[in-house]
């Protein structure tokens, strides 16, 4: 739940006390407060400039309640709204004024100015336009509609708009600054330095134009580290703090809930929105509260589930620096964290204030030290700052054992990974989707000589700014100099992020540029297949590519020098079928890495940030900090890990719903919106819902033609298969439906005939799979009294990823073509849905009715919903995210405790045993016990390994000449070598997984499970919670006696698991002979350090047979061990 601030309730108590001098307080008061409308709007504007905005807007509304059809008025209030953070509350006052008086160009200019903070450029425009038509001289409204033309990548209209500005008014900063940002738009560096000189100069003291130029220099191919880092660290001289420092209380509890600040303009899709939403959600309510501090108005899918984590959420874009000061210091934030550096939205003056008692900077702007001295630390990782580089930092560092960001991928929409390109257009297609400021001259020359030795290649490029036919010929002109044809690019502008992914499908290799790499555009890259050759640059900025590369498992996409770079792309072009591999596989290595495990980072962010608030709480400066081999946070003064206190509470976190994404729901019939507990369904702020209400049911005028952003109500429309159908409309309007009544005699009984038509209407129909933007359904609802069984039909890619299906089926009809239990099974059978159980019965009676009224008997199966779940095969095989949100489905709307149980327990046993606390009715014992025994649920073994044909048959072989044989990894692999008459040995992380090989295969079986902590699919560990087990797993084969001569190396850890079975094979003289079978292994180069320790006997596909090679270092191959023991890649 979000709440109040303390500093804002201290803000209503000031008000309050001025508001004792009120008109309405007595005659005395009112003799000293002003009478006219004049005098009202000026004190409106007096009180708003002095910060007193309460007041200001009361005196507003004074002005506006004795002059209503007064437009200055009018747009005081809105003015004033808009700066208390009521961004909509002041648009509707601002149209207010304008539709009194069309030319008032104050109004006309701020909502254009409200629309731009709100990224709604479209709306923006006429209002901007019409502001400077008015008044063509205006400074500041020409200011506001070249931004607007920025944003919509007009440039060059935008360009002669911000020039006309500078003219008029030279001296002051704002026009040179934004005249900064069209040239780098255009891709001209020094022009934009140039202007953001201009105006530093014009205004020495703000720090806007200084902090552009901080941020220009790092894309800069001519500026080096030193003149970077001198220019950063200049910051604090230049702009020292303008309030005092506050005396914050050392006095605190080392175990209390920290209270986190977070304070960005990226809490959307945004790169700081895709690189910290599911960490955040991962993170204890028990041990953190956040408190968001968004510098702007948009909103999103990201904005939303960040709010669902938020303890307070507020916008502060209308503020100035000394009311964010106030604000955050009155909110009582423990720790500060950064996600905007010197970027837009930035509120670095305010920071160098000191917000809170510790302060840190992470994602967003993170390109360089921030040169703000009252930054305390600054998050990162060893790749982004190796050794030796802490003196360019005035903040101590943080490294992170991994990357030093949690990529989010999207929610289900992003597309499947297409086949190689180049196997089909027979040339090489490489990409770039960075933003284009980031491509100069220098990155065009070395891709221009790469596609000189790949004829017929092509560049593809896409970003924003190439929506501006100015900035696409700019490029074309600068690569037909360095001879490459028109033809040979493509230059498209930007897409809905879903189809920027796709594009990617259209993309061979991507090319990173320098010296400002890419960040999320790498991890999208990945995600869909791509590989991304980069060469780091000088600064932080220069190797976010590198850390994501090197911790998704592929430094040797990171490379030391152009040549390299033109040598590493020019090898995987060469090899197009080791590139369609790499395709294949590159999503799952990325969504196995450490990149985008949420779970992992959330335990070193907790860990971390309890480190420096107990480090600060013990009275000492901050120091760097690291983390050893067990994720122990270590800082460098010490000697060894800190102990960390647990934190305050009941001793162990709270249980509490963490979900990707609102529970979208689609209800044919509207019966949701009927229901009594449906208000307090949406007030949980989870659930979007979309209601199709055909016979006109729906009496709450709240939700009739509702488009609400969490609710959509379609009156007289109706799912089926696309064509017109028929309302029937009955004397009785609860037997109204888009199905034709039966007579009474086949129906039943119906003494008041209510089932009598009255009229016969057309009604639209929509197909549930044409539906436009809805990307995902997760709940679908269908009453009776529509034709289920098509709307299913026509359903079946819609409902391909659908959790829930609620299908009310009949046992007795009432209408024709109302749906049967049977169809309903059948269709689920063939679409990999099984049914649930009965729900909400409906029963009759067959008593005569005054017998009836006294009697409970009513016996007869009328109807009943049938609940409809994905079954065991596909649940088995969905995301850990989506089994959360059907757990969190069953247990808020329909109290299945159960299952919601063992879909947590799958998922972490820690967080299902933190639910079962908190049932308020828990379950039995002896239920818990029945619904994870194996029996419940046992897992299906397969009656094959999962390779690919080739591979299979290279498999057997192996196995005809084993004699002893173990496997990391199990399932048909094992039935297999049973088959072949050998004894397995073996490990698995999934002890479920190994009672179901036991029971099919018997003795035979002699795989044990490891326990690494609760695991997803394939046995990967869910959290990094269980760390210290980890290198148990590679261990296990070392607690055998004797050696192995065949080794199947196909589970987790496998770089580790390698290494340990050389270790034990040569314990056992026994490496000659013995030969290790590792599959999925050579399309993922993360497990290609082994091969420094064996040779290639035989390969296949993405498998390989192996021996050992001989004169191998035991010192090297522990040490070697040790750097992967705990890596479950």
């Amino acid at each position: 739940m979000t709440r109040a601030s303390s500093s804002r309730a201290q803000q209503r108590k000031r008000n309050q006390a001025n508001r004792t001098t009120s008109p309405r307080q007595g005659e005395s008061a009112t003799l000293r407060q002003p009478r006219k409308l004049r005098e009202w709007k000026q004190r409106c504007s007096q009180l708003s400039a002095q910060g007193d905005l309460e007041n200001a807007l009361a005196a507003a509304d004074q002005a506006r309640a004795l002059a209503p059809d007064d437009a200055e008025a009018a747009a005081l209030q809105g003015k004033v709204s808009h700066l208390l953070g009521r961004p909509e509350a002041a648009l509707e006052l601002l149209h207010q004024a304008i539709a009194i008086a069309p030319d008032y160009a104050k109004a006309q200019h701020y909502i254009g100015y409200i629309y731009y903070t709100q990224a709604r450029y479209d709306q923006a425009l006429p209002f901007a336009e019409r502001a400077c038509e008015l008044i063509p001289g205006d400074v500041d409204m020409l200011n506001t509609l070249g931004n607007i033309l920025l944003y919509r990548h007009d440039y060059e209209r935008a360009r002669e708009v911000l020039e006309k500005a500078a003219a008029l008014a030279p001296e002051k900063y704002l026009s040179w600054n934004n005249l900064g940002n069209i040239h780098n738009a255009l891709g001209d560096l020094d022009a934009g330095l140039e202007s953001y000189r201009r105006a530093h100069e014009a205004s020495p003291t703000a720090p806007g134009p200084f902090s552009n130029l901080i941020t220009s220099y790092h894309y800069h191919p001519q500026r080096s580290a030193e003149e970077i880092s001198a220019l950063c660290k200049s910051w604090h001289d230049r702009f020292p703090p303008t309030l005092p420092p506050p005396v914050f209380d050392r006095q605190q509890p080392e175990n209390k809930r920290l209270r986190i600040g977070l304070i960005s303009d990226g809490f959307r899709g945004h790169p700081v929105g895709r690189m910290i939403t599911s960490v955040l959600e991962q993170v204890s309510a028990n041990e953190m509260a956040l408190y968001f501090y968004s510098t702007n108005n948009a909103s999103d899918g990201i904005t939303q589930r960040l709010k669902r984590v938020a303890t307070q959420w507020m916008s502060m874009q209308a503020m100035r620096d000394e009311q964010v000061v106030e604000q955050v210091r009155g909110d009582g934030i423990d720790i500060l964290i950064d996600l905007a550096g010197h970027n837009a939205g930035n509120r670095a003056m305010a920071v160098s204030s000191r917000l809170a008692p510790l302060q840190l900077k992470w994602v967003g702007g993170l390109i360089n030290t921030t040169g703000i001295r009252a930054m305390d630390y600054l998050l990162s990782d060893s790749v982004e700052t190796p050794a030796g580089v802490d003196d360019a930092y005035v903040e101590k560092l943080i490294r992170m054992p991994d990357d030093y960001i949690c990529y989010v991928p999207p929610n289900g929409y992003e597309p499947d990974v297409g086949p190689l390109p180049a196997l089909e257009n027979g040339y090489i297609t490489l990409g770039c989707f960075n933003n284009a400021i980031k491509i100069n001259d220098m990155v065009l020359e070395q891709w221009a000589a790469i596609m000189h030795d790949l004829p017929d290649s092509r560049l593809y490029l896409k970003s924003m700014q190439y929506k501006s036919a100015q900035r696409v010929r700019i490029v074309v002109d600068r690569m037909a100099a360095l001879g490459i044809e028109e033809q040979r690019l493509i230059i498209e502008g930007p897409s809905p992020h879903e189809e920027l992914l796709d594009a990617y499908n259209r993309v061979d290799i991507a090319l990173d540029p320098w010296p400002y790499s890419g960040g999320l555009t790498t991890c999208e890259a990945f995600l869909m297949g791509v590989p991304v050759v980069s060469l780091p640059g000088p600064t932080f900025a220069g190797r976010h590519s590198a850390s994501h590369l090197v911790n998704a498992g592929m430094p040797e996409l990171v490379v030391n020098s152009w040549e390299e770079y033109r040598q590493r792309v020019l090898e995987l072009a060469g090899d197009p079928d080791s590139l369609a591999r790499i395709r294949r596989y590159l999503r799952s290595v990325l969504l196995e890495s450490p990149v985008t495990d949420a779970s992992r980072f959330a335990t070193h962010f907790t860990r971390a940030l309890r480190a420096i608030w107990v480090r600060h709480c013990r009275g000492h400066t901050p120091a760097a900090l690291a983390f050893d081999q067990q994720g122990r946070p270590c800082f460098a003064d010490d000697d060894g890990p800190i102990d960390l206190p647990q934190a305050a509470g009941d001793g162990a976190a709270a249980f509490s719903w963490s979900l990707p994404g609102p529970v979208v729901v689609v209800d044919n019939g509207a019966r949701l919106f009927r229901d009594a507990g449906f208000d307090e369904m949406r007030k949980q702020g989870t659930f979007v819902a979309v209601g199709f209400d055909p016979a006109g049911s729906v009496e709450d005028t709240r939700y009739q033609d509702a488009t609400d952003s969490d609710v959509q109500l379609f009156r007289h429309a109706t799912l089926g298969d696309g064509s017109q159908g028929t309302l029937y409309a009955t004397l009785d309007p609860g037997f109204s439906a888009t199905l034709a009544p039966l007579p009474q005699d086949a129906a039943g009984a119906d003494p008041a005939n209510g089932r009598r038509i009255l009229a016969e209407m057309p009604i639209a129909s929509l197909q549930l799979d044409q539906i436009e933007g809805l990307q995902q359904i997760d709940w679908l609802i269908l009453d009776q009294y529509s034709d289920s069984a098509t709307i299913l039909t026509h359903g079946q890619e819609a409902l391909a990823n659908a959790l829930l299906l609620q299908v009310r089926v009949v046992f007795k009809p009432t209408h024709q073509r109302q749906t049967e239990l049977g169809a309903v099974l059948a269709w689920a059978l063939e679409n990999g849905f099984r049914l649930y159980r009965l729900n909400d019965l409906a029963h009759g009676s067959r008593l005569p009715r005054p017998a009836a009224q006294g009697s409970s008997q009513h016996s007869e199966l009328l109807s009943g919903d049938a609940l409809l779940i994905p079954d065991d095969h596909r649940l088995a095989a969905m995301p850990a995210e989506r089994r959360s949100k059907l757990a969190y489905l069953l247990h808020t709307v329909f109290s299945i405790h159960d299952l919601s149980w063992e879909l947590l327990h799958g998922i972490d046993r820690d967080l299902a045993q933190r639910y079962l606390d908190s049932l308020t009715a828990p379950l039995t014992r002896s239920t818990a016990n029945e619904a994870s025994h194996p029996a419940a649920g046992m897992p299906k073994i397969p009656d094959a390994p999962h390779m690919s044909a080739a591979e299979a048959e290279m498999f057997k072989r192996s196995l005809e000449s084993a004699g002893r044989y173990f496997e990391f990894g199990s399932g048909g692999s094992t039935v297999w070598a049973a088959a072949k008459g050998l004894q397995v040995e073996g490990v698995e992380s999934d002890a479920k997984w190994v009672a179901a090989l036991r029971q099919r295969i018997g003795e035979q079986c002699r795989v044990k499970s490891v326990d690494i902590g609760p695991t997803r699919e394939w046995g990967f560990p869910v959290s990094a919670g269980s760390r210290e087990r980890f290198p148990d797993y590679s261990r296990a084969i070392a607690a055998h006696d004797t050696g192995f001569d065949m080794i199947l190396i196909d589970g987790r850890f496998r770089v580790a698991c390698t290494l340990a079975t050389i270790a034990h094979c040569l314990d056992h003289q026994v490496s000659k002979e013995a030969r290790l079978f590792i599959h999925d292994f050579w399309d993922r180069p993360v497990y290609h350090c082994v091969l420094d320790f064996l040779e290639t006997v035989e390969r296949c596909d993405t498998a390989g047979v192996f021996r050992i090679r001989e004169n191998i270092s035991r010192d090297v191959l522990a040490q070697r061990w040790q750097e992967y023991a705990y890596n479950p890649q």
